[in-house]
């Protein structure tokens, strides 16, 4: 399921790069129905890094960093057992 939601995510971020609104429908429907089932997809985009987050693995390109400015893929988590669980680490960009 981790492939499909990566590849739901990027062409989420080519059309919002693209300026085109055409699948935005579409694309909340999805999301949707992966949250039904139990996923929860974060997009850290634009927030600050704090590196004693473990659902993040980060390229820092500056020591001084402190922003997410690029995500390559989000944080998954599913709900088992009535637990969160973390299924996959977002991995980012910090600049």
């Amino acid at each position: 399921m981790n492939v499909i939601i990566n590849q739901l995510f990027e062409i989420e971020k080519k059309a919002q790069e693209q300026n085109f609104n055409g699948f935005e429908r579409n694309l909340k429907r999805i999301y949707s129905e992966l949250e039904e089932q139990g996923y929860k997809i974060i997009n850290p985009l634009g927030t600050n890094y704090d590196e004693r987050d473990s659902s993040i693995d980060a390229n820092i390109m500056n020591s001084n960093s402190k922003k997410i400015t690029k995500v390559i893929k989000p944080a998954i988590y599913k709900t088992e057992n009535d637990a969160l669980q973390l299924i996959q680490k977002a991995v980012v960009i910090v600049e």
